[in-house]
């Protein structure tokens, strides 16, 4: 099956990024919370929101899946033996603006 799967053009292999699942309950909760905090008024200046991500120098984690030309030779993805390393950053922002990115250095808990 994947062999002829692979013949189609319109069709191609992904692996599927990985989301949280949003209930509609959720999303019922999140509009609540924002219309319970819409007045909040001068207690916005006191609120960052902020997030941190990872980006790993050798590519992303996990098992990487792709449909490939059988008559051409499998493409390889590069790797380091004990790993590329990775960076992590943190960035946010307030009713002041947004704040310097931070670069994060060692293992983060």
């Amino acid at each position: 099956m994947r062999r002829i799967l692979a013949k189609v053009t319109h069709l191609k292999c992904k692996k599927r990024k990985k989301t949280p699942r949003l209930t509609a309950e959720h999303k019922k909760a999140r509009v609540e919370w924002a219309k319970s905090h819409v007045d909040l008024g001068l207690g916005w200046n006191q609120i960052v929101f902020s997030d941190e991500n990872k980006f790993n120098l050798d590519g992303p984690d996990g098992l990487q899946y792709y449909w490939h030309d059988l008559c051409k030779e499998d493409q390889s993805f590069s790797s380091r033996q004990n790993g590329g390393g990775s960076v992590m950053i943190w960035a946010g922002f307030s009713s002041e603006g947004l704040t310097e990115v931070a670069v994060l250095e060692g293992r983060q808990d």
